[in-house]
């Protein structure tokens, strides 16, 4: 613009639309589970150069503004000769996925099991980690898994609008715990006592069913529910020492059962 003197007042020429500051904005979505929106602000009059602050945040000399949610953002302007002008801006959000890795799995050492992801919407892309152990279908929301231990598996799904979104499941690896002595000496000197048939607690098993018989084929022990506890008694009184013969029944913790047949010796 240009000033000229007249009668001691000033007279200003030119665009007077340009005397302050105004803006447009580009706009760039959010999705819903991430903040991940932007705002491009593209200042024009006044006096540059500009500075920008958002939210009440600090001024700064960049007009760009990233990883914003969606909703109601407030974008202040300020120009060299401190005009000042401040907006609300609207960014928009896009339909994330909602998302499910299933139910978490217990299985035991050396088993495999299938996990059970869903998701709203129709993805694009699907993996889970870590691919050390998937057997099949990483990239399915049902891969078949083999963890040498206790892993926590994830899921991340890309939707059409590029919103990620993710969950775990956790595959519990239990040991092994079928392991039946042969032989036990229950003479009271609280060693080797009881007849053991799991190890690690038991922790593989729901329910044990244990039978033991003699050498004509008659019960001598019988427990649907049995706890490493038998001492070689029967109607409580000692049994003979000898080799008898059992049968176990074994409901595994993942529901599947183990029958397991052989003879145990009684040494005292």
């Amino acid at each position: 613009f240009t000033v000229g003197a007249f009668s001691n007042h000033i007279m200003e020429y030119g665009d007077t639309t340009q005397l302050n500051v105004s803006s447009a904005e580009a706009i760039t979505t959010s999705c819903t589970n991430t903040a991940n929106g932007g705002i491009i602000v593209n200042a024009t009059g006044g006096i540059a150069p500009y500075t920008y602050s958002i939210d009440g945040g600090q001024f700064q000399s960049s007009n760009t503004f990233n990883n914003l949610s969606g909703g109601n953002h407030i974008v202040t302007i300020r120009d060299f000769a401190c005009g000042i002008v401040t907006k609300q801006i609207v960014v928009g959000t896009r339909p994330a996925a909602t998302v499910s890795a299933g139910p978490d799995k217990t299985i035991l050492e050396g088993d495999e099991t299938a996990l059970t992801g869903n998701s709203s919407g129709n993805p694009v892309t699907i993996a889970w980690t870590p691919a050390a152990s998937i057997l099949r279908g990483a990239n399915t929301f049902i891969p078949e898994v083999k963890p040498p231990a206790t892993t926590t598996y994830l899921m991340t799904v890309t939707d059409a609008n590029g919103c990620i979104s993710t969950d775990n499941a956790v595959v519990t690896v239990l040991p092994y715990c079928l392991k039946v002595m042969d032989a036990f000496t229950p003479n009271g000197d609280a060693m080797n006592d009881r007849w053991i048939v799991t190890n690690n607690g038991g922790v593989c098993t729901k329910q044990v069913y244990a039978t033991v018989f003699n050498r004509y084929g008659s019960v001598v022990y019988k427990n649907d529910n049995y706890t490493n506890d038998w001492d070689g008694t029967y109607n409580g009184k000692p049994v003979a020492d000898g080799t008898y013969y059992y049968v176990i029944k074994y409901i595994l913790i993942g529901g599947s059962s183990v029958i397991l047949k052989g003879d145990v010796t009684i040494l005292r």
